[in-house]
């Protein structure tokens, strides 16, 4: 049975310059590494999920902008859609 009073030891990996700016950080805050970590871990526990959001930037990407506008383009101006999908294919090819 594990207790709340055992603990395992993790190793990462973390570039070294990060880590001394992030050590000074810490000591402003009253804390270490290993005491974030666990502030980290705890949060996740709590909340099943990460405590802050994972994005990518611009999304939508300018591709996905530019369709989605073109899209509204087509709709404002009541853009005849196609009767098949070969007509849209056709419609593709001479453009």
């Amino acid at each position: 049975m594990v207790t709340e009073t055992q603990t395992t030891q993790i190793r990462i990996r973390v570039p070294a310059r990060r880590m001394k700016k992030v050590q000074r950080m810490f000591d402003e805050m009253g804390t270490d590494v290993t005491g974030a970590v666990n502030m980290f871990l705890a949060q996740v526990e709590r909340s099943g999920r990460l405590p802050f959001d994972v994005a990518v930037s611009e999304i939508p990407n300018a591709t996905t902008r530019a369709a989605m506008h073109e899209v509204d383009e087509m709709v404002r101006n009541k853009t005849p859609g196609y009767a098949s999908k070969g007509a849209f294919l056709n419609a593709l090819k001479a453009k």
